[in-house]
């Protein structure tokens, strides 16, 4: 099968979607497919080295978020070249922008083009953090207390803004982009005294941005692969905030496959996490994220609908714990993508 295989991208997150194309790619071709990288943000003939010059993610992520190159019709015009189109799938290694807010995706499905994980509606909810919210209420799934805040709204009237936060939330809060990922621009207040240095943060990523109340306890996730929940994972940061180097630093994290967590705590979760998946709409695979509680109360904080697939993420780690491999969950993927 030739393979498609899109890496890269101009979103924030580039680097990890690049670390995560190469594992994917190499397991890909083991599998003997052969791979074909596009790289939206490059000419084909550029890709290569770029591929071959990047073999880490930086401990830090990019202090701004890069600005989407050319244009949308440029993007489908890509995706109609020959070699592309011949393509039997398309494999989206992308994370953020337009590879994660359902663009792509939708040109795909204009296309007939088969790819991996969800379409295009379940993927513009899903990366938008203040309508995933509004579904997770009304599916009776608990998630922390949140603000929408509009750039224009805080630029207008902070002290009006600012007035709203103290009177909705007890500290910590989070702040953080209404429409990104890997935790960039991310910041966990204790106290408010910092609360304008965090929204511009996260104004500097998005146009929109969500105030939300800290949940203590631990960070947990839950794949969701066709329809079933995989094993949870208790995720374990050494600093204490699984942010950007956390995540994709190596030893910097310690994960708890399967979570040692009760049984009936476990069962929620993944209710939870396919009730959430199936409200959106959602096909293939996905990951939801969780607080819980010391008291074992879970919150739902989102779904990603392209988690990473480096050697530190946790949908390949999930994956392992219900016995399949690296390359036998290349393999589901795609299966659940071509049947679609």
């Amino acid at each position: 099968m030739t393979i498609a295989l899109y890496v890269g991208g101009t979103s924030a997150e580039r680097d990890v979607s690049i670390i995560s194309g190469k594992y994917i790619g190499e397991a890909l071709e083991q599998l003997g497919n052969s791979v074909l990288y596009v790289d939206p943000a490059l000419p084909p003939e550029e890709i290569g080295s770029a591929l071959q010059e990047k073999s880490t993610i930086e401990e830090t992520p990019p202090e701004t978020n890069p600005k989407e190159t050319g244009n949308h019709f440029n993007i489908f015009r890509l995706l109609l070249d020959d070699r592309i189109a011949a393509c039997d799938f398309h494999f989206i290694g992308l994370h953020g922008g337009i590879g994660e807010n359902g663009l792509l995706q939708g040109m795909f499905e204009h296309l007939g083009y088969r790819f991996n994980g969800p379409g295009y509606s379940a993927s513009a909810v899903a990366m938008n953090k203040h309508l995933s919210k509004q579904m997770m209420v009304s599916q009776d799934i608990p998630t922390p207390e949140w603000l929408y805040i509009e750039q224009s709204d805080w630029q207008a009237s902070q002290q009006q803004v600012r007035a709203y936060i103290e009177e909705k939330f007890t500290p910590p809060v989070v702040i953080k982009p209404n429409s990104q990922g890997s935790t960039i621009g991310l910041t966990i207040l204790s106290e408010l005294d910092g609360l304008r240095q965090a929204l511009e943060k996260a104004f500097t990523y998005d146009r929109q941005v969500i105030v939300e109340q800290y949940i203590p306890g631990s960070e947990m996730t839950a794949a969701v692969l066709g329809e079933e929940a995989l094993p949870l994972i208790r995720i374990k940061p050494k600093s204490g905030l699984y942010d950007y180097t956390s995540k994709y630093s190596e030893g910097r994290t310690e994960y708890e496959v399967p979570a040692k967590v009760g049984d009936e705590v476990t069962t929620r979760m993944q209710q939870y996490a396919l009730r959430f998946f199936h409200s959106l709409g959602a096909t293939g695979y996905s990951r939801v994220d969780f607080r819980l509680t010391d008291a074992d109360e879970p919150f739902c904080l989102e779904l990603n609908t392209l988690p990473g697939m480096t050697a530190t993420s946790l949908v390949p780690k999930a994956a392992r714990a219900a016995g399949l491999s690296f390359e036998k969950l290349l393999e589901k993927i795609i299966e659940l993508g071509r049947n679609t």
